[in-house]
């Protein structure tokens, strides 16, 4: 409990109190609560402290170059030997199809089209009838074309759909000699890769 004090024994937290609350128009105890958190300020600069963050981390940086360089260059025979990527690595779109039913799961809403910022992705939608029912839904997508000349491997396209339709896989072998053969049509993205790439081991 905060001992009680006369008009004359005011003391300097008691004035900043006081001028607070002129501001913020509430009242203000100190010291606060335990539910009160505290901002953590960072370091005072300058000194020899604030020169060892500045340049830390290019320290760090060249520390890990020369290590690398005691190791020698690496030679990876491609196309026999593949390089390995992460599993978070955005390659080669791919159409996907329900495994119980063998339906498509695009409705063809357009969604992965609206979100694409390279506007490389065409789609046509059509309706599914009793005699010709391609998809889950009422529509299915009759055209479905991914620019890959144009893609820029954003991701858009997949966190868009809301049937997880189309995902991007880890497969990079896109070359190609022509740009109309860049063109990927719905038979080409429904159907799997002919070759996977690897996918490095956890730690690597």
């Amino acid at each position: 409990m905060r001992p009680h004090r006369g008009p004359q024994q005011a003391t300097s937290a008691d004035a900043g109190d006081s001028s607070l609350s002129r501001v913020t128009g509430s009242s203000i105890k100190w010291p606060p609560d335990d539910d009160v958190i505290a901002v953590q300020r960072g370091p005072e600069p300058g000194g020899w402290g604030g020169a060892w963050r500045a340049f830390a981390s290019t320290f760090r940086g060249l520390a890990n170059t020369m290590a690398r360089l005691r190791q020698g260059p690496v030679t990876i025979q491609y196309p026999e030997e593949k390089t390995a990527v992460y599993p978070r690595f955005r390659g080669r779109h791919k159409l996907h199809v329900f495994e119980d039913s063998g339906l498509e799961k695009c409705v063809g809403c357009s969604l992965c089209a609206a979100a694409c910022p390279a506007k490389c992705i065409r789609v046509v939608a059509a309706e599914n009838t009793p005699e010709n029912q391609v998809s889950a839904g009422e529509r299915y997508a009759a055209t479905y074309e991914i620019n890959m000349s144009r893609c820029i491997f954003c991701g858009y396209c997949e966190i868009a759909c809301p049937f997880d339709a189309i995902t991007m896989g880890n497969d990079y072998e896109l070359a190609d000699y022509e740009r109309s053969d860049l063109i990927f049509t719905k038979e080409m993205l429904l159907a799997d890769s002919i070759e996977r790439a690897p996918l490095k081991r956890e730690g690597e």
